[in-house]
């Protein structure tokens, strides 16, 4: 028996250097595989473990914010703590700083807006008694559109007494209807930076510092925000922190023209209107100015302008007097739609926008103008903040230019008009309306101590975020402290909480409910939802799983075909040998030793290989050599039963198997006999078939399960960043696979084809061209591929409707039919080069 194993191994050198091949593949597929998935894991993690903490742990915000949510599912929308005037007060922020594993509770307080200073220009040349033309513009740019909500263009007077006597002066009065009294005494000029609408938001300074890095952001003593309140002459000054730049791209231009008047007006030269006379009549330009007015330069100047062709002078206000307090409703949402791996869909609604004295703004309004309040103040601004330079102390949940809560944008990016039509994605800029979408990080900050002043030691919270003690490091026991204290808050205040563990950037679509194109209309932001960071983690574990499944069962398939093959070769060498007296028992021995010694000699390269890589222990290797002996052993025994099962005599005449229900279906074509050939070699065909079925079957659900983790991944800022990080991993496993694929379809192509050499000598010896022999091998393989692609293809479109909720699009299964049959043409031309037709011709006359 062992010089019987020695022979064969001599003799199937060749096919048991292949499986040899084939097993390393699987063995390094292992090792990768491990590596693969530690590197994905590790990669993913990494992100994970550096944004699996919010800014803050927990966000209360009065009860009554749970019955205005738009979404479900624990999603935050940005702002939504300072969304309410009120709700809780400071005496729950007491209790909440009370409750143990409170580390830290930061409340916030939107007081309202103010209307702040404007800057007052005026035409330093203007000379009294001259007549002036006016144009005035206000424009903004949006990211998408510039708004021009602000153009004039008038014709004025400098008044003096002498003008009393011109008639041009009588009439234009008379035109205008100006009445004695009400001349315009002071020379051509306007109001820049109006409306200027200031967001004022009270903190608790100490408490903020510890949530947020705020004192980086500025040189001032943040504590001088608790300053006694200092009463002026007139009104009280309140202490301030001013946004140094809010970002906003607004231009606005002023220019006067000096309309050269003739000495001599007559009465029917005024006949046509006298507005029409002066517009008619020759000008000179004397004062021009173009400004950035809110800039970080001129945002927060309190000065006047004097202005002529080319210069500008500042003269600074001694004092500054915001109006009126009054307030802006929140912003509200209406769900459209949602779904699982979708993108969800809210609309904001729409009101009329608000007037203003001079003029009404023609700007899209989300937010409604109710309840002033009569409370004048003279503002102290003792420093500035840049929002840029704010950093969250829990720096695990930020990346450098990420939103930090309430101070910064929250990246709202336009993805269609109005019209919507799809536009290059582009950040959406804040307007200087405070009715407008997004009104920018707070203008103004003072202190929950200064808020006491408003509402008699009593001011309402809008809402207090919630650091917890002894929350280091992602893992069960840090969720089950923040869950706890949550649960404390909300059974002794009764407000709502979010608690933020886990949370991430998820993406919404929201609808802007623009009219017109060039206008906005859907843009996309990063809402908070909690859970995600958890639901990666899962997802990736799932995943992984899939990674080293799919190189196995290709590598299986082939090792199983070639095997296969090969003992169906040998029935007539097993039929020799139980002829001079060898039991089937004996046979079985001997094949038992080459699988032992096949999968001992493809483990010991792995173990060579280990190595240099250092990544698996013993029971990875008994794994591997379990694996190796497996995947052989069912080729084996499948191959040796086929083998063994007939008698000596029928095995040594060769196989004789033939398709019983042959004369259901008559041969009279070409399509029939290439039926009829096929059906002939049923297990040849199975194996064909049922190779590319399972490949494409594997193939199709492992492409479906990575578009369904891109998918899910791509609904978070934070997964779409993983999903791009660990897409070259799974190419290589793709790729992997499909070269194993094609290779694994060759081989069994060739193996059928070199097999039939005498069948096509009989073909040759009754007239068949090459060609037609090439033909008919191409629709052999052709009607192998249709049924194997149909089987794998429709088998994978029912394993995914029915367990997944993953959609792939039909043409992709179209496309796997289409390429598979496109492939076992391209086999079968190459291998039809290999087996030259004329040769084995020669051959056979030679024999």
């Amino acid at each position: 028996m062992f010089h019987y194993i020695k022979s064969s191994f001599r003799e199937r050198a060749i096919l048991f250097f292949v499986i040899f091949i084939i097993l390393n593949v699987v063995g390094f597929g292992y090792i990768g595989a491990l590596a693969v998935s530690d590197q994905m894991t590790l990669t993913a993690n990494k992100n994970l473990e550096e944004h699996w903490r919010y800014q803050y742990d927990i966000l209360v915000l009065p009860k009554e914010v749970s019955e205005k949510r738009a979404l479900e599912g624990g999603w935050v929308p940005p702002q939504s703590n300072i969304a309410s005037y009120g709700g809780m007060s400071l005496e729950d922020l007491e209790v909440i700083r009370g409750i143990s594993g409170v580390e830290t509770a930061a409340p916030l307080a939107i007081i309202g807006f103010y209307q702040g200073d404007f800057l007052n220009v005026q035409a330093e040349d203007a000379i009294p008694g001259e007549f002036y033309i006016v144009k005035g513009e206000k424009k903004a740019f949006d990211g998408l559109r510039e708004y021009h909500f602000h153009t004039e263009e008038y014709v004025t007077n400098y008044y003096e007494p002498e003008m009393e006597d011109s008639l041009l002066f009588q009439r234009f009065n008379e035109e205008k209807n100006i009445p004695e009294g009400f001349r315009i005494q002071v020379p051509p000029g306007t109001h820049f930076r109006y409306p200027n609408e200031l967001l004022v938001v009270a903190i608790d300074p100490e408490a903020e510092e510890r949530l947020f890095q705020l004192s980086e952001s500025t040189d001032v003593d943040l504590s001088l925000l608790n300053e006694t309140i200092k009463r002026g002459e007139f009104l009280p000054h309140i202490p301030f922190l001013a946004l140094r730049n809010q970002g906003y791209a607004v231009e606005e231009s002023f220019e006067v023209s000096r309309i050269k008047v003739p000495d001599t007006v007559m009465e029917q030269d005024l006949s046509g209107g006298v507005e029409n006379y002066l517009y008619n009549l020759p000008r000179e330009t004397i004062a021009s100015i173009s400004l950035p007015t809110y800039s970080e330069k001129w945002k927060n100047k309190k000065v006047e302008l004097f202005i002529d062709k080319y210069n500008i002078q500042e003269n600074p206000v001694p004092y500054s007097t915001y109006s009126t307090l009054y307030k802006y409703s929140p912003l509200l949402y209406e769900t459209k739609t949602t779904g699982a791996n979708t993108i969800p869909t809210v609309t904001a609604k729409r009101f009329p926008p608000p007037e203003f004295a001079e003029f009404t703004i023609d700007f899209p309004s989300y937010r409604q103008k109710y309840g002033d309040e009569d409370m004048q103040v003279t503002p102290n601004i003792i420093g500035y903040y840049d929002a840029a330079k704010i950093k969250p102390v829990v720096e695990t949940s930020w990346e450098e230019g990420d939103p930090v809560d309430i101070y910064t944008p929250h990246h709202s990016t336009i993805l269609k008009d109005g019209a919507g039509k799809s536009v290059e994605p582009t950040p959406l800029i804040p307007i200087p309306l405070k009715s407008a979408y997004y009104p920018g990080a707070p203008d103004l900050l003072t202190s929950i101590e200064v808020a006491k002043y408003y509402y008699q030691n009593t001011p309402p919270l809008s809402s207090v975020r919630v650091l917890v003690e002894g929350v280091e490091e992602r893992s069960e026991e840090s969720q089950r402290k923040i869950e706890q204290v949550a649960q404390e808050i909300m059974e002794q205040t009764g407000h709502h909480v979010e608690i933020m563990l886990g949370s991430a950037g998820g993406k919404v679509h929201i609808e802007l409910e623009g009219t017109a194109e060039g206008e906005v209309g859907t843009v996309e932001e990063a809402w908070q939802q909690q859970g995600v960071n958890w639901s990666i983690e899962k997802q990736m574990n799932e995943t992984n799983k899939w990674l080293f499944l799919y190189l196995l069962i290709i590598c299986f398939i082939f090792i199983y075909t070639t095997i296969t093959h090969s003992l169906l070769k040998r029935a007539t060498e097993f039929s020799t040998l139980r002829s001079i007296g060898w039991p089937r028992k004996k046979i079985m021995i001997s094949l038992a030793f080459e699988i032992v010694a096949l999968s001992s000699v493809g483990l010991l390269s792995i173990v060579f290989a280990d190595l240099y890589f250092q990544l698996l222990g013993a029971l990875d290797f008994l794994l591997i050599w379990g694996i190796f002996i497996f995947i052989i052993s069912v080729g084996y025994v499948t191959g040796s039963r086929k083998a063994l099962s007939k008698s000596p005599r029928a095995s040594v005449s060769g196989e004789n198997g033939h398709w019983r229900g042959g004369g259901l279906l008559a041969i009279n074509s070409i399509g029939t006999y290439v039926f009829h050939q096929v059906m002939r070699r049923p297990l040849r065909f199975g194996l064909l078939a049922g190779s590319l079925s399972l490949t494409l079957f594997i193939g199709i659900l492992f492409t479906a399960t990575q578009q369904g983790m891109s998918d899910f991944l791509f609904l978070s800022v934070l997964g779409e960043t993983i999903d791009l990080e660990i897409q070259s991993y799974q190419k290589m496993f793709i790729f992997g696979g499909l070269t194993l694929t094609i290779v694994s379809i060759f081989f069994l192509l060739y193996l059928n084809a070199a097999e039939r050499r005498k069948e096509f000598f009989i073909m040759r010896s009754i007239g068949w061209s090459q060609k037609q022999i090439e033909l008919f091998l191409g629709l052999e393989a052709s009607f192998i591929a249709l049924t194997g692609s149909m089987v794998g293809s429709l088998s994978a479109f029912w394993a995914i409707y029915a367990w997944t909720e993953i959609s792939l699009p039909l043409w992709i299964y179209g496309l796997a039919i289409l390429v598979s049959i496109g492939l076992f043409l391209l086999c079968t031309f190459i291998i039809s080069r290999f087996i030259d037709m004329k040769g084995t011709v020669k051959d056979q006359h030679a024999a």
